[in-house]
């Protein structure tokens, strides 16, 4: 059931990926209002803008180094999944990049345990997922979950920093928030509908 899981790649990075943000969306407004929940949005934009563009648009193009599965002296050695190969180039993992960017700051805001555990393993999920399907060696994984890593703690700093000058100093209204739940329990949701959906639905990458 795992291999038809990370087979699915493409389609099943969408399932997750936008049930998730539509529901953090939701909770930023629910827990801190329409300003803090611009607020809020906002600067997850720009994390999320910092990790992808700097590895797609910089890193990739400057250091030129083939996927696994684009490498001529290593190609042979790599199971194509459904014919699908990525770009040319993969130094370094955007997704890996934006998932650690994104929970990073999520989970330095929101305070909840079972929140970022349960982001840590939609990252590493997706992250494992990249190398399975042969579009990323470790080391582009490593270097973009670094990357995002830092954007995350930026992003949580430019937040936490600029805060007062927008709301005055209270304390932020999503630490501790009991909407946060809605998050985790969407994550499950999704993994569960698609554990138990995708040999029925049968995505395809064409």
């Amino acid at each position: 059931m795992l291999d038809t899981l990370l087979e699915l790649d493409r389609s099943l990075l969408l399932l997750v990926w936008i049930p998730l943000i539509l529901s953090m969306i939701y909770v930023a407004f629910r827990c801190g209002g329409w300003r803090e929940g611009v607020w809020f949005v906002l600067v997850a934009g720009l994390v999320a803008l910092l990790c992808d563009q700097f590895s797609s648009s910089v890193c990739k193009p400057f250091f030129e180094r083939y996927r696994p599965a684009r490498d001529p002296d290593f190609s042979s050695m790599v199971t194509i999944v459904n014919g699908y190969r990525g770009g040319m180039f993969g130094f370094f993992s955007s997704h890996a990049a934006n998932a650690a960017g994104i929970v990073v700051y999520t989970a330095l805001i929101f305070r909840n345990k079972l929140y970022a555990a349960t982001a840590v393993l939609w990252a590493l999920l997706t992250c494992y997922s990249r190398m399975y399907l042969g579009v990323h060696y470790p080391g582009d994984i490593l270097a973009g979950l670094l990357w995002g890593i830092l954007m995350g703690w930026g992003g949580f700093f430019l937040y936490k920093k600029m805060r007062p000058f927008f709301f005055g100093d209270v304390p932020s209204p999503y630490s501790g928030c009991r909407f946060v739940g809605i998050i985790t329990a969407v994550v499950y949701v999704t993994f569960l509908f698609i554990l138990l959906m995708a040999p029925i639905l049968k995505f395809s990458f064409h």
